[in-house]
């Protein structure tokens, strides 16, 4: 009977012929190569080793330091980034409804209105009117009725039909800010504005004479 750490399965039992008879050696289990999860290729570029030795290892030499790295190989990913590229430009239109996915906007929907390049595109809606990113967008399947380089107005009423609410602020009006003044021109100021005292006109009182009788 083998001894306690031999008895688990999780080592491999190994039956050498030796002149005294047959013995059994007891080695650890070597995991499989990593394969690609599209076409099954083994990837090279990752090692082999149990869990608790690729721990030990550097962040660098783990897998390949790339998108996908240590699941798809170069062919595969290059096929999947062709699929999602095709897949943005043939919704990449004006009036297509998007979800912002990145900045203090993350979340609130807005409209396509003018295509700047194919990397870029400028929306309108509950964002400011602004050029965004399409990795940062989430494309859906609605679709508004616009012109190019809409006004924001336009783009509200059509979002107002989706029954997508958008806020929006009411300007100010901006009123003059109070400037500092001097103490020397607040005394100036007020000399000239004072009045002169007007004389008080001196009113003579009759005398009235007393008749005697």
């Amino acid at each position: 009977m083998p001894i306690q750490p031999h008895r688990t399965r999780t080592l491999r039992r190994i039956k050498v012929r030796t002149p005294r008879g047959v013995k059994t050696h007891y080695k650890k289990r070597k995991p499989k190569a990593a394969h690609c999860g599209g076409c099954r290729k083994v990837l090279h570029g990752v090692p082999r080793g149990l869990p608790h030795e690729i721990r030990k290892l550097p962040k660098t030499q783990r897998r390949p330091e790339r998108k996908y790295g240590g699941v798809f190989c170069p062919a595969c990913l290059k096929g999947i980034f062709k699929g999602q590229y095709q897949k943005k430009q043939a919704k990449l239109e004006v009036g297509r409804v998007c979800i912002k996915l990145s900045g203090r906007e993350a979340g609130s929907f807005c409209v396509i209105v003018d295509k700047k390049d194919d990397n870029f595109v400028l929306v309108d809606g509950q964002v400011r009117r602004r050029r965004c990113n399409i990795d940062h967008l989430i494309f859906l399947e609605q679709k508004i009725d616009i012109k190019k380089d809409a006004s924001t107005a336009d783009v509200i009423k059509g979002l107002k039909k989706l029954k997508i609410e958008v806020k929006t602020n009411k300007s100010k009006k901006s009123k003059p800010r109070p400037r500092k003044q001097r103490k020397k021109r607040i005394k100036e100021e007020k000399k000239k504005v004072e009045k002169p005292k007007e004389k008080k006109k001196e009113v003579k009182k009759k005398t009235k004479k007393t008749q005697k009788k």
